[in-house]
């Protein structure tokens, strides 16, 4: 099914064959488990389960939920003391800026901009993260809001509690994800026993080096903590993969309560102010999902599926360099 659009070539030929080869994975996967719900999670589980549904139309139980590391986080923070404690949830990047550290906290950017005001500091100021327990101005304002973080804290972890209710997480469950740590998944089962939630997990991933603290399987298409030979490959295309699994919408900022029922607050979506990219992407994702269409049959099921994409990443073309030269 060639086209004139580059994009939608891209899209047909490099990232078609993966998703194809990842959907017949995990479809092939699923079927060795009698699992109670599956669960691909907003918002690399977008096209995962567009894929999916394609090659098993008729597979009940598959579900898309509103699920991120910050949406998570937020809701576990009530149950700690310290500001050490307090910081066991968070990336741990080289820097954070004041502003970064307070949206971890559970603050919106108009509330992190009025306590930077108050307290005179600059809310992009960046700082060490090896040293932010050292940090004076953070333990003063840390000691000021530890009440409110853990209020909000609280009041997310009830909507959590609901909205897990609300989908039936419970018993024998599959997750689905792009997958690198198993944070989301550790999170989650921790979650779940401090709520006393019966539930078991099990993650299905593009790519997992899991986790020591992570309690159920993890299962890798590309690579898994036992064969990770395939993982300095996928590096060469992590950030390309996850715009092209991605949804075209924010992430999962925390939940709210509307008409009785549990929804996800959801932050702006990056790239909303660029209308030629989310075409491009648009086309890149209705490219692979045509190639998944056409190949149905063909019941295709070799690891050199991922080659393409991975090659693209690692040795793009110069045509491939001009497609993604100005965003990628």
């Amino acid at each position: 099914m060639k086209n004139n659009n580059q994009y939608y070539n891209f899209g047909y030929n490099k990232f078609g064959p993966f998703l194809y080869g990842f959907s017949r994975w995990l479809d092939k996967n699923l079927n060795k488990h009698a699992y109670d719900k599956v669960f691909f999670f907003a918002r690399d589980g977008y096209m995962m389960i567009k894929a999916t549904k394609l090659i098993c139309p008729n597979d009940l139980g598959k579900e898309y939920v509103y699920f991120s590391r910050k949406s998570i986080c937020q809701a576990l923070l009530y149950d700690t003391n310290t500001l050490e404690d307090s910081l066991r949830y968070i990336s741990k990047e080289k820097y954070i800026s004041y502003g970064k550290l307070l949206e971890y906290f559970g603050f919106n950017y108009k509330e992190a901009k009025n306590i930077c005001l108050l307290n005179e500091i600059d809310i992009d100021e960046e700082l060490e993260f090896t040293n932010i327990l050292n940090n004076k101005t953070v333990k003063k304002i840390y000691s000021l809001l530890k009440e409110k973080i853990n209020k909000k804290s609280k009041n997310q972890a009830n909507l959590l509690k609901q909205y897990l209710k609300q989908i039936s997480f419970k018993g024998n469950i599959a997750i689905v994800d792009i997958g690198w740590y198993g944070s989301m998944q550790y999170y989650l089962e921790k979650f779940a026993k401090m709520h006393n939630i019966p539930v078991h997990i099990t993650g299905y991933y593009v790519g997992i080096e899991q986790s020591d603290n992570v309690i159920g399987n993890c299962y890798g298409y590309v690579y898994s903590k036992k064969n990770l030979k395939r993982k300095k490959d996928l590096l060469c295309c992590f950030g390309l993969l996850e715009r092209l699994f991605q949804s075209r919408e924010g992430s999962t900022l925390g939940y709210r309560l509307e008409k009785n029922k549990v929804v996800p607050t959801l932050d702006n979506y990056e790239y909303k102010d660029n209308k030629e990219l989310i075409q491009h992407i648009k086309d890149m994702q209705v490219g692979a999902l045509n190639f998944v269409k056409v190949n149905l049959s063909n019941k295709l099921e070799n690891m050199d599926l991922i080659n393409p994409l991975i090659n693209a990443g690692k040795s793009p073309t110069l045509s491939e360099t001009k497609l993604f030269k100005d965003y990628i």
